[in-house]
């Protein structure tokens, strides 16, 4: 047996490998369309490096950086590296650096496995202790072409990088932007724009308004991408880490318009890896491009819809075809203060909360059905007074008793009863006010950079920068880590006193960038500052049901049911924002202003001009749409004519809305049935 066991192990010792070498012959090498990779062809010739895919061949000449991406019959050009491609800080100062005069550049191909091009591996600038990795790389099917950046820093830090270089700008038709709630440029419009500085009454860009451009600031963008139309082809820029980000833009008188993706610091320096996606369309328009990044939104859960949040709060369904008025209080500007000197006749107005029960009841003997009030001036001192401490109601309107029946009022009405409320403006005068939680800026000295106090007026002592402009007076910022606890502080005092909203409107979070923090006591990231302000839209939700904010950025979106508009003086308007989240969220328009119908709006009345009867039918006739279409998405959006004054509107379930701007008509299909 012992002989056995041992000539059957010398047998198999002979035999493994020819077992071996008949498996590796019966298992070849897979190729890359047989595992799933990209099918593409990387090659460099005289300096040239070319990345060739099934649909798209990228360009990239090792010298000067040029970049040109041919896609179906269309081509596409990047401007070669310029003097301003980054700003560094090194020993104190600042300096522009030009990319392609690094004197150690290296680049080879990269393949990550799904998605491959080349990697630029950039440094030893003169004097200069940094490394930049930058990648180009198709992916996917649809060959989109991404950018990847990241750096090495020590003593020197990356300020601002403008990677990939601007689109050049001579042979586009048209520019698409997703600033305000989305925007047309052609080539050869004939105004200076700026997408978040004003305009002086000549239609120059304003040299007083200071303001830069940011991510997730509804002047900026409502959505972080832009795109481009040739002939019948189109090209889109998404950038895909957007709460540090930017864009380069120019568009002088006549145009073209120039820009290009470009990122900001983190707390100083580039730190964590960006991304931007180019996506390319042999043929395609503004349509195609807002489809485009809906998927995307869909995909990484920046989308939910209006229907996922009526399953995880009910109270948002009774929100569809309801009208909304901000109905006020009190407004009682600061003595002294630059608005209490600016407008002395609207220094103080007084509405008791009685008095404001009693309009409502009058509203519903005027056929107003349904009504949700967001109650605004409600806090102690009034309307923007004292932030972040509104407790206790207006004593001067009724206080907590007044409040209390004007919240019974509303609920024996049938009325949703919600309260306007903010968390960013941090009064001087406010009872809980304090340095300490102020947000700090980077350094002492120099001109205060926070919005909008870098278009309506700032200024800074040490590192604390300062507003003063609305009601309140002289404001700081209030660091985004207190917001919540405030919150809860001011609606547990409401609760105790059997006062219970229905819902909340947090005014600015959705406008306003986020902010970044350099008080050491409790630094804070732009992300931070989003998820300070998403944990607010949360509680809001939880504990009141539904949630409003101002003229949202599409980070709102999972947390938010409905959001002021916002209409572009400059340009030609376009329906993006409603085109990728109009079965998302509610946005409500006066009833008398027709793009309310074109983008199948929710109706708002004028806290300012109150009800008719006329009124009364115009609301009616956006509710009736609303109620249609408000679940549905917007799938298409056209203009009938060469001059942009007719257009028309397609929702998922055939319903067209026309408009005619001359005629200030409006035609809807099929016709509603009102009552």
């Amino acid at each position: 047996m012992r002989w056995f066991k041992r000539n059957i192990l010398i047998i198999a010792i002979a035999i493994c490998p020819v077992f071996l070498r008949a498996q590796v012959k019966e298992n070849p090498k897979l190729s890359s369309a047989d595992w799933g990779g990209m099918e593409t062809k990387v090659s460099v010739s005289n300096g040239q490096w070319l990345i060739k895919g099934k649909r798209q061949e990228v360009s990239l000449n090792a010298n000067d950086l040029a970049l040109m991406v041919k896609a179906g019959p269309a081509s596409w050009t990047m401007v070669p590296s310029g003097g301003d491609d980054m700003t560094v800080k090194a020993g104190g100062n600042m300096q522009k650096v030009r990319l392609a005069d690094a004197r150690d550049k290296k680049i080879i191909p990269y393949d990550a496995g799904y998605k491959t091009g080349i990697q630029l591996i950039f440094k030893d600038w003169p004097g200069l202790d940094l490394t930049l990795y930058l990648t180009v790389c198709l992916e996917g099917d649809q060959e989109d072409l991404v950018f990847d950046v990241a750096a090495e820093e020590h003593a020197v830090t990356v300020r601002e990088l403008n990677w990939p270089t601007a689109l050049d700008a001579r042979e586009i038709d048209h520019t698409l932007l997703s600033n305000v709630r989305g925007v047309l440029l052609p080539r050869n419009w004939p105004k200076p724009y700026h997408p978040i500085r004003t305009s002086d009454a000549d239609g120059s860009i304003s040299k007083s308004d200071r303001s830069e451009l940011q991510s997730n600031v509804i002047e900026d963008w409502c959505m972080s991408w832009w795109g481009f139309q040739k002939g019948k082809s189109a090209m889109m820029v998404i950038v895909e880490t957007p709460d540090d980000a930017a864009y380069q833009f120019n568009h002088p008188a006549g145009g073209p318009t120039v820009i290009g993706p470009r990122w900001r610091p983190q707390l100083g320096k580039l730190g964590y890896p960006r991304t931007a996606r180019m996506c390319f369309f042999n043929e395609g328009n503004y349509v195609d491009m807002a489809k485009r990044y809906r998927s995307y939104a869909v995909n990484t859960g920046l989308f939910v819809s209006l229907k996922d949040k009526i399953a995880r709060k009910p109270v948002v369904a009774e929100l569809i075809g309801t009208p909304i008025i901000r109905s006020g209080i009190l407004t009682n500007y600061k003595p002294e203060s630059a608005r209490w000197k600016r407008d002395a006749d609207t220094r103080y107005k007084l509405v008791s909360f009685d008095q404001r029960a009693e309009e409502f009841r009058r509203y519903k003997a005027m056929g107003i059905d349904k009504l949700c009030v967001v109650l605004t001036g409600w806090p102690n001192l009034g309307y923007d007074r004292q932030h972040p401490d509104a407790i206790p109601p207006a004593p001067t309107a009724g206080g907590w008793e007044g409040m209390k029946r004007l919240a019974e009022t509303c609920k024996e009405l049938g009325y949703l009863f919600s309260l306007h409320d903010q968390y960013r403006d941090y009064y001087l005068d406010a009872p809980s006010y304090n340095t300490k939680f102020a947000i700090h800026a980077e350094e002492a000295g120099g001109r205060a950079n926070m919005f909008p106090g870098t278009r309506f007026g700032d200024s800074k002592e040490g590192r604390i920068p300062f507003m003063d402009y609305w009601d309140g007076g002289k404001m700081a910022y209030l660091s985004g880590r207190f917001m919540l606890g405030h919150l809860n502080k001011n609606y547990q005092w409401l609760f105790k006193r059997d006062i219970r909203p229905q819902g909340n409107y947090l005014d600015v979070f959705g406008y306003v960038p986020p902010d970044e923090d350099f008080n050491p006591e409790h630094p804070s990231t732009r992300t931070d500052g989003l998820n300070d302000r998403i944990k607010c839209y949360n509680w809001s939700r939880n504990n009141l049901g539904f949630v409003g904010t101002e003229t949202a950025c599409d980070w709102t979106i999972p947390y938010v049911d409905f959001s002021s508009p916002l209409k572009s003086k400059n340009g030609i308007s376009l329906p993006l924002w409603e085109l990728v989240y109009h079965d998302a969220i509610l946005t409500p328009y006066h009833p008398d202003d027709l793009h309310g119908l074109l983008y199948g709006g929710t109706p708002q009345v004028s806290f300012n001009k109150g009800i008719d009867a006329s009124t009364v039918k115009l609301i009616n006739r956006m509710s009736e749409l609303s109620k249609r279409v408000a679940l549905l998405e917007m799938t298409k959006h056209e203009f009938l004519d060469k001059n942009y004054r007719q257009e028309r509107s397609t929702f998922s379930d055939g319903t067209t809305v026309t408009v005619d701007w001359d005629k200030n008509t409006v035609a809807i299909s099929p016709e509603l049935k009102i009552k």
